[in-house]
């Protein structure tokens, strides 16, 4: 990849996660008046995706290869995938209303026996409604950061080489500028420096040497290892994260956000996370190559090549390490209860110190029926799908 592609990609991100977020607001004040009620909510819900599905559907049937397309089909594609990411955005706003009004609906008594489910479902949608800006920034900054570094990759093969060493010398140490600037800016969220100094200056100097030093020392044509670099990085923060089990987590994390089962669910959602990364790595990294052969054969783009020659070779497998993971964190959470992670691990842990046997039989059933359930859900998922 060409440090321009690489420069302007790391532009693109942040400003597209900047837009993302301004989007965000303005889709949600336009669906505010919406869904005051059952109807509008349900219709958004059901209609939204389907035009969703249209979109992607269209954009994935009618891309070709770069070089065969040009300014009005690519500006074509650019608007589809647009139009495609505004209705997914709005397909997640309408579920999380649609929960929370069905939360709402259920009832508000604490007394009735529906109320756990209430609760429940109303979470769910609290949750979903949490997560929208932060999804909708990740859609902003990828459809801007690729847009940008494809700008960046047609502008090092059209342009001479004298010409885009010196728009590197540009865009280059303002590029790592900005990323040492939003890193710092990570830090200091958490640590509160409260020095302009620290947290701007220094890292725009240092981003800004950095850059002009590769930007030297780098030809305007030269493709750098930027996806072997990011692949190491990541799987070595995964391996270090995976190498801490998930009850040593739950211990961390009890005493950083309290007793209950949001301590429980950070650390088996880390541990998880870490867990199934591997997996689905080394499936990617293990699949056959007659089928991308004869995909690209047929004259597919790489997006082709991926959805019909990558994605199914990678879904059974998939799908099973999915359940086997989820079968491991039902019979964990019991052992994160334990150390306060909430869950009925958790109250088996009082009703046992209480010496309230009765009850801690019950929960110990309760386990154990639980498990056995799971377990044989999993197995049919499996035998069905894999």
């Amino acid at each position: 990849m060409p440090l321009s592609n690489i420069s302007l990609t790391f532009v693109g991100w942040p400003l597209g996660m900047w837009l993302g977020l301004k989007l965000n607001q303005v889709l949600v004040s336009l669906v505010s008046p919406l869904v005051k009620s059952f109807l509008p909510i349900l219709a958004g819900t059901l209609v939204m995706p389907f035009l969703a599905f249209l979109f992607v559907r269209w954009i994935l049937s009618n891309q070709q290869e770069e070089v065969e397309t040009n300014w009005k089909s690519r500006l074509a594609n650019l608007l589809y995938t647009l139009a495609a990411a505004v209705l997914v955005i709005l397909s997640i706003i309408f579920l999380g209303k649609l929960f929370l009004w069905i939360g709402d609906y259920l009832t508000p008594n604490n007394e009735v026996p529906l109320y756990f489910l209430r609760k429940f479902i109303f979470q769910v949608g609290d949750i979903i409604t949490m997560l929208i800006p932060g999804i909708t920034a990740l859609v902003g900054g990828g459809i801007i950061g690729g847009l940008f570094g494809n700008l960046g990759q047609t502008i090092s093969e059209k342009i001479p080489a004298a010409t885009g060493k010196l728009l590197n010398f540009v865009i280059t140490p303002l590029a790592f500028a900005a990323i040492a600037i939003l890193i710092m800016q990570g830090i200091d969220w958490f640590y509160q420096f409260n020095n302009p100094a620290i947290t701007l200056y220094w890292p725009a100097g240092i981003g800004g040497v950095v850059g002009l030093l590769l930007a030297i020392i780098t030809s305007p044509k030269q493709s750098l290892p930027i996806g072997i670099v990011l692949y190491g990085i990541i799987r070595t923060i995964l391996n270090g994260t995976r190498s801490v089990e998930a009850l040593v987590m739950a211990i961390v994390f009890v005493a950083w956000v309290g007793l209950g089962p949001f301590a429980g669910a950070l650390a088996l959602g880390l541990h998880t996370v870490a867990a199934l990364a591997k997996l689905y790595s080394e499936q990617v990294e293990s699949i056959l190559e007659g089928p991308l052969e004869a995909v690209q054969a047929t004259g597919a783009n790489r997006l082709q090549t991926i959805v019909f020659a990558v994605v199914p070779q990678i879904i059974p497998p998939y799908i099973s390490f999915t359940m086997y993971r989820w079968d491991i964190n039902v019979r964990m959470s019991t052992i994160i209860g334990f150390v306060g992670g909430g869950g009925i691990g958790f109250v088996l842990q009082q009703n046992i110190n209480l010496l309230n046997y009765r009850a801690a039989s019950v929960n110990m059933l309760a386990i154990a029926i639980v498990v056995a359930t799971m377990d044989y859900i999993s197995s049919s998922l499996r035998e069905r799908f894999v």
